[in-house]
């Protein structure tokens, strides 16, 4: 990423001036924008306001003039109006975008001086703190291209491809079911009485909830039976009885029992059942692998 910067603030820099605050900028996935500074007080950028914050700590960030992916952390403390554990575990930072740069505090009107731009990966939280790493734009190249040889189907539930591009190619969009919670047990367990889908009908699906504490927070099901819904993680807030949702039915990824039988799908299979596994190939156990 080439950086440039004003001449004024260039001039800061070569003074070797104390008065360098970093900031960061968070959009988060779902639309929600957090910004922090290490300066003791707040500071007004670009019409928003970053908030000092004194638990909030950067690492030194490591660049090369390659394709290397170039990584920093920032650790920070919990908080209800910045971080919270909650969230964190809700997987509303999963990917968010950040941008990190600095400013002359005493002198907004130097302008900034990009230092990386990136998204959110590993986070790890604590009791009271968070720990978040920021890679860089460069950690797209080194995505995996091509095919990978598995049993299960590779392509998302409701993709839709093209001539060129396989996919599920099943519209989700008739599929999808809105309801009511009725009762709920906990955070990841409520049922909605209304529902007479068969079990596991949206088991491995994704559940939105459209109202209440956890309005627009995202979950995949871990399964479902007869009305009630149990989530793979808990939801950051108390689930309450009517509370709205809309949920899409899942896939399993399952030639037999998701493909052929739940959804006349199998021309669409993207997997390979019958190619021997790890177990046939090397007599593991004296086991003989599996067939369709």
């Amino acid at each position: 990423m080439s950086k440039t910067v004003s001449i004024p603030l260039k001039a800061e820099y070569a003074k070797g001036t104390t008065t360098i605050a970093r900031c960061w900028r968070f959009e988060r996935r779902d639309g929600e924008v957090v910004t922090v500074t290490t300066c003791a007080r707040d500071l007004l950028i670009n019409g928003e306001v970053y908030r000092s914050k004194e638990g909030v700590n950067p690492t030194s960030i490591a660049q090369e003039a390659s394709s290397a992916v170039s990584n920093s952390d920032v650790t920070g403390t919990m908080a209800a109006e910045s971080v919270s554990e909650a969230e964190l575990f809700a997987g509303l930072w999963d990917g968010a975008f950040v941008s990190v740069f600095e400013v002359n505090y005493r002198d907004l009107s130097m302008g900034t001086m990009q230092l990386q731009s990136g998204s959110i990966g590993d986070v790890k939280a604590g009791r009271s703190a968070f720990t978040a790493e920021v890679r860089g734009l460069t950690q797209r190249l080194q995505k995996v291209v091509g095919r990978v040889y598995t049993a299960g189907c590779p392509w998302v539930f409701g993709s839709i491809g093209s001539a060129y591009v396989p996919a599920c190619n099943i519209d989700l969009g008739p599929l999808t079911v809105t309801g009511t919670v009725t009762s709920a047990a906990s955070l990841r367990d409520f049922t909605d009485s209304a529902l007479a889908q068969p079990s596991d009908y949206f088991g491995a699906g994704l559940i939105t909830m459209t109202s209440g504490e956890n309005e627009n927070v995202q979950m995949e099901v871990y399964s479902f039976d007869a009305g009630r819904f149990v989530l793979h993680l808990p939801l950051p807030y108390t689930v309450a009885v009517g509370d709205t949702y809309s949920v899409t039915p899942g896939c399993r990824k399952r030639f037999t029992e998701d493909c052929r039988n739940k959804w006349a799908n199998t021309n669409n299979f993207g997997g390979f059942p019958q190619v021997p596994g790890s177990d046939k190939v090397l007599g593991l156990g004296g086991t003989e692998g599996t067939n369709l």
